[in-house]
């Protein structure tokens, strides 16, 4: 019994350090915020508010949430009209000539004839305006579903972020429960050992009892210890994870079974619960999206139209007067349509490739929806038993405290045995930290639960 209750302990405090290790590691690689010697008055709703409101992959994610938009924004602002102003100057070094026949203007006349003049000034302004535009409409269409995407990336870091604090703080409170028992198991030991050493300076019990209860206090401190080293592993993990002080010191007021709830979550276990699970509303929407590519790699099919609109001013003299220059100011307008006619095949070998990739994509979506719906399953089953575990063990703390007060109650009176009472103290304690565990198993199962059907925690 006693190595089952260090077993216990060893197991609390062994997931602690392993957590704590995982995320010293990613505290070091980050960096962490100066040593404090300030206490936090936490409870789990204000490590929620923290970690959404700090923590580096929230604020990426929201991020990243800005960024689309911007991209959507640039996707709309091709359907303005795009306007353009050019200048330029020119200096003719050798006129350019016109070769004309001979006789063209008269005898004589003919061969190479200088054009224009030394100077050449031009300046045009332009505006063009989309009408029709197949590729233009799908691409804004795809930038809307970056937007749709990124949200739902953000969704799912939050809830992921939620469900790791919550196991970290259920974690935090497993361990200070563990503690408190150990400290209790101890504690009664030692009233027993002050009550044996009176018995024995009375001369009613041997000393073999004094001895035996000497020894039972020695072997409880050890899981002292150990249960401390794990309430202090719990604190750095959660700390860490809040992205806290090193040295900010964690107080909770919360227990295991103030989370304690009447009943299980309806158990409809269905395809239709799993439409808000972020892992397949994130492929969901990657199937919408090579479903917009395929129409935008089709839409080069299509011919676009736009209307334009010209205005140029030029002159050309053999001077600088700039301002004795005759401008030609030309105004046009008008429509272009262009039509794609023959590309080698290369749009339909596109066709086929984002074809092939879309139902790959939509057979990882089944295959995942399958393992979803397992795991779903198993889980809830694990609630079921964990909850079916804190009955029969709150019963069996029940039954081991009777158990302890009947002994220590015979052994007062001289017809118990130390063993009996030895053997009903460890026996509670197991009892308890028992009791303590299946109610963590049934907050963590609870918290994956909720996690996988993607609701906020």
């Amino acid at each position: 019994m006693n190595y089952l209750m260090h077993g216990e302990i060893n197991r609390v405090v062994g997931r602690c350090f392993l957590a704590a290790s995982m995320l010293l590691l990613h505290s070091f690689t980050h960096g962490m915020k100066p040593v404090t010697s300030d206490t936090l008055d936490l409870n789990l709703n204000k490590a929620l508010e923290i970690a959404l409101s700090d923590n580096p992959t929230i604020l990426i994610a929201n991020k990243e949430v800005d960024r689309v938009d911007y991209a959507r924004k640039e996707a709309w602002s091709s359907l303005f009209p795009s306007i353009s102003a050019d200048g330029g100057y020119t200096r003719n070094m050798r006129l350019p000539v016109l070769f004309l026949p001979d006789g063209v203007f008269g005898p004589g006349t003919g061969g190479a004839m200088e054009m224009g003049f030394r100077n050449s000034v031009q300046g045009s302004l332009t505006a063009a305006l989309p009408l029709f535009s197949m590729s233009l409409y799908h691409n804004i269409i795809l930038s809307e579903q970056d937007v749709k995407a990124a949200l739902e990336s953000g969704r799912a870091s939050r809830i992921n972020m939620e469900a790791e604090v919550r196991k970290a703080y259920f974690t935090l409170l497993l361990a200070n429960d563990s503690y408190n028992v150990m400290a209790r198991s101890l504690a009664n030991a030692q009233e027993n050992l002050d009550n044996v050493r009176r018995l024995y300076s009375q001369g009613m019990v041997a000393e073999y009892d004094l001895i035996r209860s000497e020894v039972q206090v020695r072997n409880l401190s050890p899981g002292l210890v150990q249960a401390e080293n794990g309430v202090r592993l719990a604190e750095m993990m959660l700390r860490v994870l809040l992205g806290l002080e090193q040295g900010l010191a964690i107080r909770v007021s919360e227990e295991l079974f103030d989370f304690e709830k009447s009943e299980l979550p309806a158990n409809d276990v269905a395809e239709s619960e799993l439409t808000n699970n972020t892992q397949l509303t994130l492929l969901d929407l990657q199937l919408e999206q090579m479903t917009t590519q395929f129409k935008l790699v089709r839409a080069q099919r299509f011919p676009n139209l736009s209307a334009f609109i010209s205005y140029q001013a030029q002159a050309q003299s053999n001077d600088l007067n700039i301002s004795d220059y005759q401008w030609a100011k030309p105004l046009a307008a008008g429509l272009q349509l262009s039509f794609p006619v023959f590309r080698g095949f290369a749009i339909r070998y596109q066709e086929k490739q984002l074809e092939i990739g879309r139902e790959q994509l939509q057979l990882q979506r089944n295959y995942a929806e399958r393992n979803l719906m397992l795991q779903l399953n198993n889980i809830y089953t694990n609630m079921l038993k964990a909850l079916e575990q804190i009955d029969s063990n709150r019963e069996g703390v029940r039954q081991a405290e009777r158990g302890f007060v009947i002994a220590q109650t015979h052994y007062s009176a001289g017809v118990g045995t130390l063993l009996e009472l030895n053997d009903a103290e460890i026996a509670l304690t197991q009892a308890r930290l028992n009791l303590n565990q299946s109610m963590y198993d049934y907050l963590a199962a609870e918290t994956e639960y909720r996690q996988l059907l993607g609701q906020q925690l």
